[in-house]
């Protein structure tokens, strides 16, 4: 029996080591490539809070804003709704979310905002609680929480504003601005025109035969005190003739004194005008024909009377 005992105790041994070495493989750590794959969808979220403003007036708003970004698509987390923050001396008229992906150094960024708008109910210390996010992984279906810190602002009494202008105002005044621009730049330029009127010396075309006539009368007597006669008679013939023509619209051409003078008639001229323009004619064919000597003060005699024959018509 103490042979057959150390023959079985061998037998029995053997089986225990083999047990134990079973039990050991099933309790080593899982390899290196496994732990790899595991931290290969390993992720988290970062989760920010922040207000627009630490002092808010009475009579204007704070955005308080909550955002969760991780490096992956937008489906890598579900993330459960977040409740509204509690907040002292401040209610939430107002809320929205967003969700944004965007390209940071390479990396796929994920981004999901909540933003609450705040409006004072009380001046003094406003707090924005808490704000807790719940998500869950979709790669190793892990779920977990975050949450914001408290955040305290200044509510300080209402500032004065402004109020809207109404539209029919702002047209009306838009208009009155209108018309006076226009109503200035009209008398403006009727102000240029009159200026230019006043200032335009009066051309050929608007001078009476009286004022051209005695116009050229002062030229034709400046050549005759610089002693200029050869084209006296001629140019006193032709003032004369000219200015019949254009005062009386009498054709002089091709005509001689007599015929010129009988034309006349027909006209209400006094008797002695008639006689002083037919001497004046008559002086200036004898001139003209070397029938008598043209002398200066010959000329300016002929000069000064046709001067009295044209300011007696005018």
């Amino acid at each position: 029996m103490i042979t057959g005992s150390f023959r079985s105790s061998p037998a029995i041994g053997a089986t225990g080591i083999l047990s134990l070495a079973v039990m050991v493989i099933f309790l080593l750590p899982l390899p290196a490539t496994c732990q790899t794959d595991s931290l290969s969808v390993a992720a988290r979220i970062e989760l920010k809070s922040s207000v627009d403003r630490s002092e808010v007036p009475f009579n204007r708003q704070a955005i308080f804003t909550v955002e969760a970004s991780w490096e992956g698509e937008q489906d890598r987390f579900s993330i459960t709704p977040v409740g509204l923050p509690e907040c002292e001396n401040l209610e939430i008229v107002g809320s929205s979310s967003v969700n944004e992906t965007r390209l940071e150094e390479g990396k796929t960024v994920s981004l999901k905002t909540f933003r609450f708008s705040l409006r004072p109910t009380q001046t003094g210390t406003g707090r924005i609680g808490s704000v807790l996010l719940g998500y869950v992984d979709n790669a190793t279906q892990d779920s977990s929480a975050l949450s914001t810190q408290p955040i305290d602002v200044q509510i300080t009494p209402s500032v004065k504003e402004r109020g809207p202008v109404p539209k029919t105002i702002l047209i009306f005044v838009a208009a009155v601005i209108l018309i006076y621009v226009i109503y200035s730049a009209r008398r403006r330029t009727k102000r240029i025109e009159i200026t230019r009127e006043e200032t335009k010396e009066p051309t050929p075309e608007d001078e009476s035969p009286d004022d051209k006539a005695l116009k050229n009368l002062d030229a034709i007597n400046q050549r005759v005190q610089q002693g200029n006669l050869e084209t006296f008679p001629s140019d006193i013939y032709s003032l004369l003739t000219g200015y019949l023509e254009a005062k009386y619209q009498i054709v002089t051409s091709g005509k001689t004194t007599d015929d010129i003078v009988d034309s006349l008639s027909n006209l209400d001229m006094p008797s002695e005008r008639v006689n002083l323009l037919k001497s004046l004619l008559s002086a200036c064919d004898l001139i003209k024909y070397a029938r008598d000597r043209a002398e200066k003060e010959k000329c300016e005699e002929i000069a000064r009377k046709a001067r009295e024959f044209v300011e007696q018509n005018r």
